[in-house]
């Protein structure tokens, strides 16, 4: 009986952590869409996904494009643009988990051709559909990484739109956040396996 005990709470154990889903951060780089011309490539579509998320804008008549590197607004990095004016970008998981939002890289569209800062607003939708924001103002030059608050956590979706001038987005760094459910089931494997470890030993 005990022998049984135990090997029950090993399999609970086991599967417990097993669907326990990773918390490693993810860099989303859009590597995946480089290319070397001198323009933009447009016409990439009005989703884009990479690493378990989905980047997918809101718009209907424009999609998302890239500078490519011989471009001059390349900005060295490949970076996904919303080409629909106040167009709205949205970040989830596929499946629909949880996660929480780290930092991410922003550029003006014509990095260099002296446009004026403009303001990027995040909204961040959480499990408990409370909303969470957070603005960054974007030089007109160069490229700058923005870091979240630790509020941007237990998120099901994140929107942002282009304000004033279009925006480049880049190195989204999320990491997916395990459901309170797993935990559960997590602690409960760990408590059976140690009841069973405490009869055993009586």
């Amino acid at each position: 009986m005990k022998k049984t005990l135990l090997v029950l709470a090993l399999a609970f154990s086991a599967q417990a952590y097993a669907v326990q889903p990773a918390t490693a951060n993810t860099v989303i780089d859009f590597e995946s869409l480089a290319h070397d011309q001198e323009i933009a490539y447009l016409d990439l579509g009005y989703s884009h996904i990479e690493d378990g998320f989905s980047v997918s804008t809101l718009a209907t008549n424009f999609g998302f494009s890239v500078w490519g590197s011989a471009s001059y607004f390349f900005t060295g990095s490949t970076s996904l643009i919303n080409d629909s004016d106040s167009g709205i970008t949205r970040l989830s998981q596929i499946g629909g988990g949880l996660f929480a939002l780290k930092s991410i890289d922003l550029a003006a569209m014509f990095p260099g051709l002296g446009e004026e800062a403009t303001t990027v607003t995040f909204t961040g939708l959480k499990s408990d559909s409370s909303r969470v924001t957070q603005s960054f103002s974007v030089a007109a030059s160069g490229v700058q990484t923005f870091s979240f608050g630790s509020e941007f956590t237990q998120l099901s979706s994140v929107t942002w739109s282009n304000d004033a001038m279009y925006t480049q987005f880049d190195n989204i760094n999320v990491a997916a956040v395990p459901e309170p459910e797993t935990y559960a089931l997590f602690l409960a494997g760990l408590g059976m396996l140690a009841m069973a470890r405490r009869r055993r030993s009586l």
